[in-house]
């Protein structure tokens, strides 16, 4: 869904860029090949500096795709055992993972293509797979399932049923998960956050403060991803 939702974005609409992907050969070998970010535009041409466009667009994508597989299955969840149709109706178009994998497929493609950060497709689709892929293990089912006769275990908040046996010995387990999963959607919605204003701020120096001198950006991005791969290798 996550690589539909870019191509969806790509065929739809026409992302300005600084950059483009190139494969280029990595050693000897004919088959070895990585992903380059070269550039599309000269020196002083006028430069993009906004993500603003990568995000609403990729925004648009996911939620059209959201609207069709969310109308569906409030369609398929009209018999008469079905219960609090209202509810679930309303409460579908709420979780927010479509909007979230977006927005983070949307801002590394900004890095990418404005910023000029070397990335291959799959790191740029695969963060948003892994938690998508992580949504639909807790319940959420992917849009070629069709069925919908449990949409709160697709939304993960099964529903209390009064007289149920309840105990926290019980509770402790599910409240775990639970706790987990949520602190996991808030680091990815920190994440968005971040890379948001990070990615315009780089875009946006490379235009002043690197005005004439993108070559000199290039390096200090290099520079700092490798020490920020050092740190992590120290920890």
């Amino acid at each position: 869904e996550e690589v539909l939702k870019l191509k969806i974005c790509q065929w739809t609409s026409k992302l300005p860029r600084n950059f483009k992907a190139v494969k280029v050969q990595k050693g000897k070998r004919k088959r070895s090949k990585k992903t380059v970010a070269q550039a599309v535009r000269s020196i002083d041409a006028p430069q993009v500096t906004n993500v603003n466009c990568y995000v609403v667009q990729m925004l648009a994508a996911s939620l059209g795709l959201k609207l069709f597989d969310v109308t569906r299955r409030i369609l398929m969840y009209t018999k008469k055992s079905d219960e609090h149709k209202h509810f679930f109706a309303v409460a579908r178009g709420v979780y927010p993972i479509h909007e979230l994998c977006g927005t983070m497929t949307a801002l590394l493609l900004a890095r990418r293509d404005v910023v000029g950060i070397d990335l291959s497709i799959w790191k740029i689709v695969g963060p948003a797979i892994v938690i998508h892929g992580l949504a639909n293990f807790r319940g959420m089912k992917p849009i070629f399932k069709w069925n919908a006769s449990t949409p709160w275990s697709e939304m993960q908040i099964p529903p209390f049923k009064a007289g149920s046996d309840f105990s926290f010995t019980h509770l402790i387990p599910t409240s775990y998960a639970k706790i987990v999963w949520t602190t996991i959607l808030l680091r990815v919605f920190g994440f968005c956050v971040k890379n948001y204003y990070l990615t315009g701020r780089q875009a946006m120096k490379r235009t002043t403060t690197y005005s004439g001198k993108l070559h000199a950006f290039e390096a200090k991005l290099h520079t700092d991803s490798f020490l920020k791969k050092a740190k992590k290798d120290q920890s």
